[in-house]
């Protein structure tokens, strides 16, 4: 999750939330090695991909539902070593690469030679809402089978799950508050002297 690398640096999650609901993977009790908490669909960048594309793409795979990104929805950084210690990296990235082995999924160098002692994460969480003509239930993830779930937003304040923010969001949304986020992607570089095109640069919020 820490190198260098912005496709793994840069990770989306997608916010999913229809008629009250949310959708969250269920905690684990099961010894499965998942997280023992709520946690939303989401993964990392592949090439030639945006971030849209990514959270529309890592949805699918990971729900077995098509969903339409809207706005970013907030955005968490992590600074190595300023949030978190790198000893205490490697030894979550030890775990997580090990769990990664006994499923067969090959990873990447040992934590020593990712440069923990300094290095920079960013999640891009991103408002979605079904496709059109999407069906709502949700298949289990391919990884390791958690079938995620539509979580009441009442519920949500009460449940083990992260990121923590959550709870905030579930409460803005139950009170009746839209959702608040950007509004645009804008891909692409330009000169000073373009114009844009002001159709598309509102296009993820119409």
């Amino acid at each position: 999750m820490f190198t260098h690398n912005i496709y793994r640096n840069i990770r989306v999650v997608v916010i999913i939330v229809r008629e009250g609901e949310m959708l969250l993977f269920p905690p684990a009790t099961d010894g499965t090695g998942r997280d023992p908490y709520r946690s939303l669909p989401g993964g990392g960048l592949e090439p030639n991909e945006s971030l849209y594309e990514a959270a529309e793409r890592e949805a699918y795979e990971e729900t077995g539902l098509r969903v339409k990104v809207r706005s970013v929805a907030f955005l968490r950084e992590c600074i190595v070593p300023k949030c978190v210690s790198g000893e205490e990296m490697r030894r979550v990235l030890g775990i997580w690469n090990a769990r990664a082995e006994e499923l067969g999924i090959k990873v990447g160098p040992d934590a020593e030679d990712h440069g923990l002692d300094h290095a920079y994460a960013l999640e891009v969480y991103l408002w979605a809402e079904l496709a059109e003509g999407q069906a709502s239930e949700p298949k289990p993830d391919d990884v390791l089978g958690a079938t995620p779930e539509w979580v009441a937003l009442g519920r949500i304040e009460h449940e083990p799950l992260f990121p923590y923010e959550l709870r905030a969001v579930a409460r803005d949304l139950l009170a009746g508050r839209p959702p608040i986020g950007v509004p645009s992607f804008v891909t692409g570089l330009g000169t000073p002297y373009d114009k844009p095109d002001y159709a598309a640069f509102r296009r993820v919020q119409d």
